[in-house]
């Protein structure tokens, strides 16, 4: 992990992402960049400087911005850590994948106000970059005060092409010093004999060397119910996941499943793309 990228509107939950993005970059030695996406409903970019007075509602608007992200800047560097701002104008998520990419950001940490709606950037935002983006997205919700990861949940069908996904989950986890539980949730159109279950799990096994390693297969009338009851049982600290564009439990989890978790578990919710 070496850069990380948190997308805020300073919103409550937003600022929460920011902290446990700074908690991270410190254990991970890893660049962080906070970027900040402004609606000004006028073509601020082009629009010339004469015209600026024209809006000062606006104006005042980019300077809190400007303050904010400086401020977390700020926080950043005295932690001893290399960071860096972005402020946006104007852009919608395809500009997010954009900048992904252009940056080359290997982890992401964003906040969900979860079952209290959808909101502002980071609402209207976080299920689409958790489906599209190519690096691991961490979501978390406003009322987690710091990121401790003791136990962390791995939830798949456990194909071969899942271990790509997996490696960045199990580093994720040593980084943060966390037992990992493999799970296989078995429901009525999708079930397997445990032994089978638990065959398909010993192989991701071998990935997670340094660190603790239970393989679980749990019943459930379908997989969110499933995921969710297990990680509640556990005292789950980290729900993670696999993610592709088809839905499916069989091949891997679908994205609706994981958008759902992300809105309704109080769990942050580690998502990682086949694609990445």
């Amino acid at each position: 992990m070496k850069k990380i990228l948190v997308p805020t509107d300073f919103s409550d939950c937003a600022r929460t992402a920011e902290r446990i993005g700074l908690e991270i970059a410190e254990k991970a030695k890893a660049e962080i960049h906070f970027m900040h996406i402004m609606a000004t409903g006028v073509d601020w970019v082009k629009l010339p400087l004469e015209k600026e007075d024209l809006y000062p509602e606006i104006r005042a608007q980019i300077a809190h911005a400007k303050s904010d992200l400086n401020a977390l800047q700020a926080k950043a560097e005295k932690l001893g850590l290399q960071a860096d701002t972005l402020l946006l104008f104007d852009k919608g998520r395809s500009e997010i994948d954009r900048q992904i990419a252009e940056n080359k950001y290997d982890f992401i940490v964003m906040g969900s106000h979860g079952t209290s709606g959808i909101k502002d950037f980071i609402g209207s935002n976080t299920q689409k970059v958790v489906r599209h983006s190519k690096a691991p997205v961490l979501v978390v919700k406003e009322d987690i005060q710091k990121l401790v990861v003791k136990n962390l949940v791995f939830a798949s069908s456990f194909e071969e092409d899942v271990q790509g996904p997996f490696r960045k989950i199990a580093e994720f986890a040593n980084l943060m010093g966390a037992d990992i539980h493999l799970l296989y949730i078995n429901t009525p159109f999708g079930f397997k004999e445990t032994d089978v279950a638990l065959a398909l799990m010993e192989a991701f096994k071998a990935e997670c060397p340094n660190i603790g390693c239970t393989l679980n297969v749990f019943d459930a009338f379908n997989e969110e119910r499933g995921i969710q009851k297990f990680a509640e049982s556990m005292s789950t600290d980290v729900i993670a996941l696999a993610t592709h564009g088809k839905s499916g439990f069989m091949k891997m989890i679908s994205p609706s499943i994981t958008e759902h978790l992300v809105n309704h578990s109080g769990i942050p919710v580690l998502s990682v793309n086949l694609n990445s």
